[in-house]
């Protein structure tokens, strides 16, 4: 049976910056290295998340792995952040929140496309290959491991292999004299807690302001009527600027990726 086509899915955070290390210097357990990595780029990253990238790319380069970068267009539209998920006041006051579609559309579908043309398939054609995609997710996180629902596909999480958390990747990329990167999401993810809006408010206030911008623009002129009440950024069901973010609020609503964003 032929090797599987391995790909190191690139989110360009600290767990899968020190996946991309490991595997170029050769500490992973099994010494293979990834086919490709690939960064899907939802053109909403924050900048120091593109400066990972930018710096990264070479560096993995140098060391004999390329570093692919892909896109499905801009997942920020005029009516709002395409298949994102929002947060809903109802109409009875009752609060929801809509589907998620997000991480399919601009992480998951880009980089297989990426694979395909790669591999030379047609479009509509059957898959012939093993994939195997490697995800950046520590023990920490071990919650955050599901399998691949498609028949041609495995997933791999090498830092579950090497036993490492979070703070074990932060430790390897200093030992190597890299910086550590920010945590890897779109600028204007709902996910984000109250301590990474607060940060992005102190030390990035154009993406501050970008997101603000955009949390009243969900609500302007009623632009997603389908909703059927008002959509907010924040859980609070609070305009963004008016939260207080450094209060500790119950989460209603908990939910992370399986490490195709934040990683």
């Amino acid at each position: 049976m032929a090797d599987p086509y391995r790909v190191l899915n690139y989110g360009a955070g600290v767990q899968s910056t020190a996946m991309l290390v490991a595997a170029c210097l050769g500490d992973l357990p099994d010494g293979v290295r990834p086919d490709v990595a690939i960064f899907a780029d939802t053109q909403w990253e924050p900048a120091g998340v593109l400066e990972t990238v930018t710096r990264m790319t070479p560096w993995a380069q140098d060391h004999g792995v390329e570093v692919c970068t892909v896109t499905h267009g801009p997942i920020r539209s005029a009516r709002g952040a395409n298949q994102m998920p929002l947060f809903v006041r109802h109409a009875d006051g009752t609060p929801g929140i809509t589907g998620r579609q997000c991480t399919t559309d601009y992480k998951i579908k880009p980089i297989r496309r990426e694979v395909r043309r790669r591999l030379g398939y047609t479009k509509g054609q059957w898959w012939r290959h093993q994939l195997e995609t490697w995800l950046g997710i520590t023990v920490d996180e071990a919650h955050r491991m599901k399998p691949s629902q498609e028949a041609f596909e495995t997933a791999r999480w090498p830092l579950i292999e090497l036993d490492w958390n979070r703070e074990d990747c932060k430790r390897y990329l200093e030992k190597q004299g890299l910086p550590v990167p920010m945590k890897s999401s779109c600028v204007g993810c709902p996910y984000h807690s109250n301590r990474y809006f607060l940060e992005m408010k102190r030390q990035c206030p154009d993406e501050w302001k970008d997101v603000v911008a955009f949390d009243k623009q969900l609500r302007a002129e009623n632009l997603l009527p389908s909703l059927h009440g008002d959509p907010y950024l924040h859980r609070s069901l609070l305009p963004l600027e008016e939260v207080y973010l450094q209060e500790d609020q119950l989460e209603l609503f908990a939910e992370e990726c399986s490490g195709y964003c934040e990683a």
